[in-house]
This record gives structure tokens, C-alpha cells and sequence, in this order.
């Protein structure tokens, strides 16, 4: 695939699957064996930690301010809000509004993303919801 083929393949994950919370996305757009941090999760496991994200969350948006290809690697650099409604982290929900950052390296094989790095401004949001 094309450097623009596989940055449209990410944008394309973040509209459905997080923006459109399209979980059946998931299946077209990540290989079987998907790997995330280094953890085999499969199809499934990625959808059950999405999910859990969007229960927390319910609405939920991503937009990728920066996104860079390089080979097989796709870096997308975002900015993430919603409302966080539902326990998260330990923290029962809030009905407070947050925003925080994440960026994302995303390896791409035959069409599909293989894999992941993610680093989330976790210590960002938690503040948000304990502050």
C-alpha cells in the first residue's frame, strides 16, 4: 500500500471505529492477531477495551492533528474529548468534560493494522476527573 493509503487506513479506524463507534469496524480494519503496547489482542480484545472506553465516555471524538507515514508506520498525533459518564480508571463518573491528547504508531500489513504503540496523557485526564 501507498504511504496515503495507509494514513487514509488510520483516519479511517479513528472516524468509524472511535468517532462513529462502528466496533464492527474493528473487523475490517485490523488484522486477526492485532497487537497493542505490545499485548496479543486479537479482534476481540481490542474491540472489548474500545468499548470500554466508549461506555466511559459515551460521546466520545478524536481528531488526529498530526499524522506522518514512514514504510509501514503510520504516527497519528491526536486530540480526544467526551464526557466521562461512567467509571474510568477507577473513577466513577464524573459528568465532567475533558480533552487530552494521545499519540499512536500504528504498523500496517497488507492492508490492515497489525499493530500498535500508544501513549495516552492518562496522568491529563485523570486530573480532569479527580481535579
Amino acid at each position: 500500500m501507498s504511504l496515503e493509503a495507509n494514513k487514509e487506513l488510520v483516519r479511517s479506524f479513528y472516524a468509524e471505529v472511535i468517532n462513529g463507534q462502528d466496533l464492527d469496524a474493528i473487523d475490517r480494519l485490523l488484522v486477526p492477531d492485532f497487537v497493542h503496547n505490545g499485548e496479543p489482542r486479537g479482534r476481540d480484545g481490542q474491540r472489548q477495551r474500545v468499548q470500554a472506553f466508549l461506555t466511559a465516555f459515551p460521546d466520545l471524538q478524536s481528531e488526529i492533528l498530526i499524522k506522518l507515514a514512514e514504510g509501514d508506520l503510520v504516527t497519528a498525533h491526536q486530540r480526544w474529548w467526551g464526557t466521562h459518564d461512567a467509571e474510568f480508571l477507577g473513577v466513577e463518573g464524573t459528568g465532567k468534560q475533558v480533552e487530552f491528547t494521545s499519540t499512536a504508531i500504528l504498523r500496517i500489513e497488507d492492508g490492515m493494522i497489525a499493530q500498535a504503540w500508544d501513549q495516552v496523557d492518562l496522568l491529563g485526564l485523570l486530573s480532569q476527573l479527580r481535579g
